[in-house]
């Protein structure tokens, strides 16, 4: 196994490790340090597939992806909003949670019989649907209302089993924007909490556009340099 194992894989085991540390935290109160690891979590998950496209990845690689991606971005999302809910925590909510949940996991299996390199992705990729969660926590406590949650969490399981198209992004300038902030995120919360809060809305308005680019581009909006089909 160990054999089998390649460098873009290696990245991978840290992105579910990361999930896995999260559920932790969360449980032991660190509120906002679990969902800043979801964010460390993203940048492996990109990482893993350039490694995976610059060194060739193994047999295992794709797989091994989608069960970390599961840990990642569908359970420990869920336990994040559940216990930063706090007394807001209700049935209805779990309920909500679950639905993500399962949509992520058909999301992913989906992807893995039909879609992998594709230009694009057939519904929304869980990867961003777990950043907008982390990030709505990150946002700060006066920002979080569980039925806000509830709506959020639903809409975005419909959105990943839907067959909207996402695009995928592949262009080192958008990746390396998205790493910057990322990780001056993660690490402002050790010099001011407050700091994180204005940084994680920051990226919570980003996720948000890209949750609604299809619709924008339906409309005419286009990015810098890309023509309209006509």
């Amino acid at each position: 196994m160990l054999r089998t194992l390649k460098i873009a894989d290696l990245v991978t085991l840290l992105n579910s490790l990361c999930g896995l540390l999260a559920v932790i935290l969360v449980q032991n109160d660190f509120t906002y340090l679990a969902p800043l690891l979801i964010l460390v979590a993203a940048v492996a998950d990109g990482l893993d597939g350039y490694l995976s496209r610059m060194f060739s990845g193994s047999e295992i690689g794709a797989n091994l992806d989608s069960l970390a991606d599961v840990i990642s971005f569908g359970l420990a999302p869920v336990a994040i909003v559940y216990a930063a809910a706090g007394s807001e925590a209700s049935y209805l909510l779990l309920a909500a949670l679950c639905f993500y949940f399962f949509c992520g996991i058909l999301r992913l299996a989906r992807f893995n019989t039909a879609h992998q390199g594709l230009p694009s992705f057939k519904g929304l990729p869980i990867t961003a649907g777990g950043i907008i969660l982390s990030a709505y926590v990150l946002a700060g406590e006066r920002y979080f209302h569980s039925g806000a949650v509830i709506l959020l969490t639903f809409i975005i399981g419909l959105l990943m089993i839907s067959k909207i198209t996402y695009m995928k992004a592949k262009k080192p300038g958008h990746l390396k924007v998205l790493a910057f902030l990322f990780a001056i995120t993660v690490l402002s919360y050790p010099v001011n909490i407050n700091y994180t809060h204005i940084l994680a809305s920051l990226l919570l308005v980003i996720m948000i556009l890209y949750v609604i680019s299809p619709a924008l581009r339906r409309a005419g909006w286009k990015r810098p340099g890309e023509e309209t089909t006509p």
